[in-house]
């Protein structure tokens, strides 16, 4: 696996390293003469450290003395994305659904026209996702959550109406070509953005992306 000597994303800065004495120190070594010689000091009681699961509870503290960073947790939320993976998946990624419904909401007490509705639907509701759902597979209880609320708005006549859903979301989601309105099923949305990622690592396996999931998650692609 190629070493990645640091990730830089917008106006955080996340530095990984393993969880013993001399490599914490090394880091803060390299971050105090970064400082010394641009004048950017590191603001300590503005960061925190994150524990990976397997580090024990014993040696946290010596950990986060040798880094002089008292507070332990991350931000939670990171670029749109959930810092932590664990736990339930359907609790993880609930996000997204209160993202989706709260645009929804915001849209229902509004006098839209199919047409409209359509536009909104397509050019904002089914879009919201995209991101969190080109990264990971999405429970498929919130698939199906995401549909529903995008059915309720579709046929809704009112605010806080559900209307009388007249054809079955599945048939409404067939492209315009074959009778359809061209909506998305969320779980094969979910599925075809996946299977674009995996697409890349095939097709250029030598990439740094490609090289580093080789090293830390599997031995060898097959080429098809």
């Amino acid at each position: 696996c190629p070493p990645i000597l640091h990730l830089l994303f917008v106006d955080d800065s996340l530095f990984f390293c393993r969880a013993d004495q001399p490599q914490c120190k090394e880091l803060m070594r390299i971050i105090d003469v970064y400082g010394n010689a641009s004048g950017q000091q590191l603001n300590k009681s503005k960061s925190s450290v994150l524990f990976g699961s397997k580090v024990v509870a014993s040696s946290k503290q010596g950990l986060k003395r040798s880094l002089g960073i008292t507070r332990e947790g991350g931000m939670g939320m990171y670029l749109g994305m959930p810092e932590k993976i664990c736990g339930s998946k359907n609790q993880v990624f609930s996000f997204v659904q209160e993202r989706m419904n709260g645009n929804i909401n915001n849209w229902s007490g509004k006098l839209l026209s199919r047409g409209g509705k359509e536009v909104q639907i397509k050019s904002v509701a089914q879009a919201t996702p995209t991101y969190v759902m080109s990264c990971y597979l999405v429970p498929q209880g919130i698939c199906k959550k995401l549909s529903a609320a995008v059915a309720r708005f579709w046929w809704s006549t009112k605010e806080n109406n559900r209307g009388l859903h007249w054809v079955a979301w599945d048939k409404i989601c067939v492209p315009i070509d074959e009778g359809g309105l061209g909506f998305r099923d969320f779980r094969d949305f979910n599925l075809a953005l996946l299977a674009k990622q995996v697409w890349r690592l095939f097709v250029y396996p030598n990439s740094l992306l490609a090289r580093v999931l080789k090293g830390r998650y599997y031995l060898s692609l097959i080429h098809i």
